[in-house]
């Protein structure tokens, strides 16, 4: 099923509206946001990642045991593309104010001498290698993210492209549950396939940064931080390490985030949000919702527990 990018579109113009209505947002965040988020999408659909042939991928039978289709590492990811967004973005950033503008002036210069090399930083970025963008982040102390954001910004159009197509190879029975119309309740629960046994991505192995509640059953679904990949999870979980006893895990909810809850491990101390939209009229993008419901994480963080992964914005 191809992707609606005019929905999607629609969708988004929706989500950003409910962003700006939210006084614990600061307008200078959901305006880079929003200009980010626009581009991103635009981007996805001229995006050409080159997609590995389909003997290199796991087969089925290994997916459903928990390989996922492709390391994160191997992905692939359109490298004009990402350097054309890298420099767009960074140009975004010079045009605020602030700490942010200085540091990505400094990214800037180090980029034009050569200390900066995007290939590098691309990646590290897949490799997961927190030493590198620890090193860049000593040289910002006041924005250390600052290279991180621009990095993952730039690399998510063409990545979200390259984990629609890669899903084409996931099994048989998962893809064919999307055809299948959302209100036929009764028949979507007799079809679904077992939710997944290991919470990290099928498509690229990483960790979810986000889960979602969806249909009338409330079927669990984690949202991948890397290649933003939808998936079926089971419902009492841990997201990151994998704990099911009931007395382990909890949630929690504040009354300024109507429609999200905190779900906590006792176990690693780790944190996830879920947002549960069914019962409001209020539009779900995951990497957006993680912005809404940032008054959870104050919390969180306060109870002594720790998000297991950054955002998809790279902070």
């Amino acid at each position: 099923m191809s992707y609606d990018y005019n929905a999607a579109g629609k969708l988004l113009d929706k989500k950003i509206a409910d962003l700006n209505d939210k006084p614990f947002l600061p307008k200078e965040l959901v305006e880079l946001i929003s200009t980010v988020a626009r581009i991103q999408l635009e981007e996805q659909e001229q995006s050409a990642p080159v997609i590995p042939d389909a003997s290199t991928l796991a087969s089925a039978d290994e997916n459903l045991q928990g390989r996922p289709l492709l390391l994160r590492e191997e992905f692939p990811y359109d490298f004009a593309q990402a350097c054309k967004l890298f420099d767009r973005f960074a140009e975004v950033l010079e045009s605020s104010e602030g700490v942010i503008s200085e540091a990505c002036e400094l990214i800037r210069s180090a980029q034009k001498s050569g200390e900066l090399s995007l290939k590098d930083a691309f990646t590290a970025y897949l490799k997961t290698d927190e030493a590198y963008f620890m090193s860049w982040s000593e040289k910002t102390p006041e924005a250390p993210r600052t290279l991180n954001f621009l990095v993952q910004s730039a690399m998510t159009p063409s990545i979200k492209a390259a984990a629609l197509k890669l899903a084409e190879y996931l099994p048989q029975q998962e893809r064919e549950i999307e055809k299948k119309p959302a209100h036929a309740e009764l028949e979507l629960e007799n079809s679904l396939p077992p939710a997944r046994a290991h919470a990290h991505c099928p498509i690229c192995g990483s960790v979810p940064f986000m889960h979602t509640l969806h249909h009338k059953q409330g079927f669990r679904y984690a949202n991948c931080s890397f290649c933003h990949t939808e998936y079926r999870v089971r419902r009492l979980a841990c997201g990151y390490c994998d704990e099911s006893n009931p007395e382990k895990l909890k949630f929690f909810t504040v009354d300024e985030s109507p429609g999200y809850r905190v779900d906590v491990c006792e176990t690693c101390k780790s944190y996830m949000k879920t947002a549960d939209f069914r019962e409001l009229s209020k539009v779900s993008i995951p990497a957006l919702d993680d912005l809404e419901s940032l008054p959870l994480d104050f919390v969180a963080v306060e109870e002594g527990y720790r998000r297991g992964t950054l955002s998809v914005w790279g902070f």
